[in-house]
């Protein structure tokens, strides 16, 4: 089953969004109630809308899918397009969709499955600063990315740091970086902020706001062990695949080790994003599963331990099937 992955074909993308429809079929036959997180103004406007609809609780777990299933299309572009895994796969895309299928709450439409758009987004134009002539523009357009992936959420204000780091690790230190990613947040709140002037809604967007930001932080929601079978696997693949690429890293080109440096900075945000996430711990993990898919796909890329390798996904896709079917 691997082997069909392992290739970037027209095949593997349709079979990577029949696998990402399968595993999303229970919650679309028996769609169970929830209660739209509403943690900042564009998520409130946007969930507000699509109560509107009469069905709207199926459609929202269509939308949620569809955005999953473009996301790992366009995460999966992104390691092919830089050769961060030297290799043309599906398989950071296939993980993708894995490890955001695990829970039934994953299929729900989140501000942060909205929100990690553009955390993608950010990750894909500092993977041009390396080469580019212009790096201030780029480090610019993540700032803007950050600052709409805030109006979803406001816990992705703890990858501000990300964007600084990253631009040293690419390029060096300079003041005027950290001066333009907080221009670039400052843009679409701003906007935003006009917007909701102008139709009269920015008291109550400030006074959501207030109660947003009062929220109790290092708080994560969880609930129970058993939650936890995917990391017996998922922990272990992690690690090895890590050292695999430790000892081969000096064997890549200059500008892949600094976007292998990035992704590992990436990870240890996103773990951070665990428990500052105060609603569910499993809806942090989308945050965790950029950098999660790309170093898991690495270790999958090759056909040794062929057995070995397709029982783990299986045994992966089996705890899906469990999570979602109980």
């Amino acid at each position: 089953m691997l082997n069909l992955f392992r290739q970037n074909t027209p095949l593997a993308a349709l079979l990577l969004i029949l696998l990402a429809t399968a595993l999303k079929l229970p919650v679309f036959l028996w769609p169970h109630p929830y209660t739209f997180i509403q943690t900042a103004p564009l998520a409130n406007t946007v969930f507000t809308f699509i109560q509107t609809f009469p069905n709207y609780l199926f459609l929202s777990y269509v939308i949620a899918a569809v955005l999953l299933i473009i996301q790992a299309i366009f995460l999966n572009y992104i390691v092919v397009q830089h050769s961060i895994l030297f290799r043309d796969t599906f398989l950071p895309g296939l993980f993708f969709i894995l490890i955001n299928s695990l829970y039934p709450q994953q299929a729900e439409l989140t501000p942060q499955l909205i929100s990690n758009t553009f955390i993608i987004l950010m990750f894909q134009r500092l993977c041009f600063l390396y080469e580019s002539p212009n790096p201030l523009l780029i480090v610019l357009d993540t700032g803007v990315y950050l600052g709409l992936a805030l109006l979803f959420n406001y816990d992705v204000a703890v990858f501000l740091p990300f964007i600084l780091i990253s631009v040293v690790i690419f390029t060096s230190f300079n003041f005027r970086y950290l001066i333009l990613s907080v221009l670039g947040i400052t843009i679409p709140l701003y906007f935003a902020a006009v917007v909701f002037y102008l139709n009269n809604n920015l008291a109550s967007v400030m006074e959501f706001t207030q109660r947003s930001l009062q929220r109790t932080l290092l708080t994560s929601a969880f609930g129970g062990y058993d939650l936890l079978f995917p990391a017996a696997i998922l922990i272990p693949l992690l690690i090895i695949a890590a050292i695999n690429l430790q000892l081969n890293f000096f064997r890549n080109k200059v500008k892949t080790r600094r976007i292998l440096q990035s992704v590992g900075l990436l990870f240890l945000f996103g773990a951070l994003g665990l428990v500052i996430e105060n609603t569910n711990f499993i809806y942090a993990l989308f945050y965790l599963s950029i950098p999660f898919s790309i170093v898991i796909a690495s270790y999958f890329i090759s056909n040794k331990r062929f057995w070995l390798k397709e029982i783990l996904f299986f045994a992966l896709v089996g705890l899906c099937a469990y999570y979602n079917i109980r």
